[in-house]
């Protein structure tokens, strides 16, 4: 027990240090009362140094110490703090347990706590390894830290980009685990999602690492607010998974009990169907109806550039996912071309261009007129098509919903260039939205849904019969009809109908999502207590495994068009 060593590579002000130390104290006091029952004489219940007589050949004892405490911190006050609360954890807890020890003197901790970055310094080899690393998103990192930072930060780790700065943390501390180490992180709940989850919890979990105890999403107590996740692992295989606070039969890198579909593959056949809607960088590209009018009343010709810009609360909160602003539509036109509609381009000239002309990206500096992202793929896909359906990227219900091609979505919004209710019973069924789930991220109790993930990597059915494609096509027309009828009549968004009726038995929203799921379950010969998961990832790498092969893969097409 005095040769145990726990590390805390972002400690702060030692707050988890303390605890640390307290817990341990307390283990060896349990210790200290076993021998007491079994060996009254002991001299370790005196505290006495050295007594060769011992059973065992025990000489020289010596009681747990913050001496076998660790941490590191960037900011110079905070390092002498912990030093400070791992004395004062030292007294507490030998005046809260009873322990027989001095508290006197204080231990030297300059050796133990250091100022330094824990990225960028050797670790202590440590039994456990615990913390709360820095919580900056992604996109934040070279904006805080800068590019000289940045730039150290990809040189060291050229695989490891466009994370979370957690992520790092977990990386280092899982190659720093010993065979019987242990180690638990705090971070905000996206370290299980997306390439931050790539890089941290799949690189454990394919690296003989074991996630035996996690709380996979809970808001976070101090100031930020986020919701953050609890992960604790090891790589020695455990007798139990506890998942928040449940036991489990397993905890996969997703920080669900689930089939993981991590390994699920990209399927060509989704590819150039499922996009992100535009990326505009500058709000005033965004203007009101009233303005719109206006500039068409003035001159006819600015309709080109004007179009209705429907977003994700556009679609949840609308009746028929009206849009609720005008969006300033210069698409691919040169400067030349653009400034011929001179009430627009005006506008953007004055009120766009200052925030452009500050931004790091030298495309939209340059080009600040346009978008920096116009989607010209999902423009090209959509211009056949009079109507197409879309979902909100942040959502609760992830449901597609058929939307007017004349509309131009934003980034809020997932859009896929199809028109056939086959495939929209496909996507509005349970199978899909059972993968979607697995598949996807959260952001509070919303599920994030993203053309990688949830769309291009899900399997479609391969072999239904001509009659169930019908019947699934049928079935989505009557439930697209039923919503909006019911929508229009009360004056609700999509999120409140399924609120007020998806899990109410007698509402026909309800009978209707019955039937689309039989159906859908019928279409992939799936079994009633089939593993849904675990077979959509079998189908997923046999459809890839076709690809690779060369053969045929149906994907969001009706397999009889």
């Amino acid at each position: 027990l005095v040769n145990y060593r726990v590390l805390d590579p972002a400690c702060g002000s030692g707050n988890f240090l303390y605890v640390a130390y307290q817990e341990l104290k307390y283990i060896e006091k349990i210790l200290l009362e076993k021998i007491g029952l079994s060996f009254p004489q002991s001299p370790l219940l005196r505290g006495e140094s050295e007594f060769p007589h011992f059973q065992g050949g025990l000489g020289g004892i010596k009681r747990v110490s913050p001496k076998q405490f660790y941490g590191m911190d960037i900011n110079p006050f905070a390092v002498e703090l912990a030093k400070v609360t791992l004395m004062i954890g030292r007294k507490v807890a030998i005046d809260k347990l009873g322990l027989n020890e001095p508290s006197l003197p204080l231990d030297q901790l300059d050796n133990n706590i250091i100022c330094a970055d824990a990225l960028f310094t050797e670790w202590v080899k440590a039994d456990a390894i615990i913390g709360n690393p820095p919580f900056l998103g992604s996109k934040h990192i070279r904006l805080t830290l800068g590019d000289e930072y940045v730039n150290q930060l990809f040189t060291k780790f050229p695989d490891i980009k466009d994370v979370d700065f957690c992520a790092y943390w977990f990386r280092i501390a899982h190659q720093q685990l010993g065979e019987k180490g242990r180690a638990g992180l705090v971070a905000t709940n996206s370290i299980s999602q997306g390439k931050s989850r790539k890089v941290s919890l799949d690189y454990i979990t394919e690296n003989q690492g074991y996630i035996y105890d996690a709380i996979s999403s809970q808001e976070w107590s101090g100031e930020a607010k986020v919701h953050v996740s609890i992960v604790n692992w090891s790589k020695i295989k455990p007798e139990h998974f506890v998942l928040d606070g449940k036991q489990v039969t397993l905890i996969n890198s997703s920080l669900t009990s689930l089939t993981s579909v991590t390994q699920a593959k990209t399927l060509k056949a989704n590819l150039n169907i499922c996009f992100q809607g535009v990326i505009p960088v500058g709000k005033d590209f965004y203007i009101t109806g009233t303005i719109a009018q206006e500039w068409i009343k003035k001159d006819p010709k600015n309709e080109k550039v004007l179009k209705l810009a429907p977003s994700a609360d556009d679609l949840t909160k609308n009746p028929h996912g009206e849009p609720s602003r005008w969006i300033i539509d210069f698409n691919d036109l040169s400067l030349e071309d653009a400034s011929d509609y001179e009430l627009p381009f005006n506008h953007v000239k004055i009120n766009v261009k200052p925030e452009r002309d500050k931004n790091r990206d030298q495309k939209a500096r340059e080009s600040w007129w346009m978008f920096l992202r116009p989607r010209p793929e999902m423009r090209k896909a959509l211009k056949d098509l009079s109507y197409h359906f879309a979902i909100p990227a942040h959502s609760k219900w992830s449901i597609f919903i058929p939307i007017s091609c004349e509309f131009l979505p934003n980034n809020s919004i997932m859009v896929l260039a199809s028109d056939d209710y086959y495939i929209l019973g496909i996507l509005t069924a349970n199978i899909h939205r059972i993968w979607v789930k697995a598949q996807s991220s959260t952001l509070e109790d919303r599920i994030r849904y993203t053309n990688t993930t949830c769309f291009e990597t899900f399997p479609f059915p391969q072999t239904p019969t001509k009659k169930v494609v019908e019947k699934i096509r049928e079935t989505m027309i009557k439930l697209h009809e039923y919503r909006s009828k019911e929508m229009e009549r009360k004056g609700w968004g999509i999120t409140q109908l399924y609120n007020q009726y998806f899990n109410e038995p007698a509402s026909k929203l309800y009978k209707f999502h019955q039937q689309l799921d039989q159906l859908v379950m019928s279409a992939y010969h799936f079994q009633e207590n089939d593993d849904i998961l675990e077979n959509l990832l079998k189908l997923n790498h046999e459809c890839a495994e076709k690809e690779k092969q060369g053969e045929m893969v149906i994907g969001a097409k009706d397999p009889y068009s």
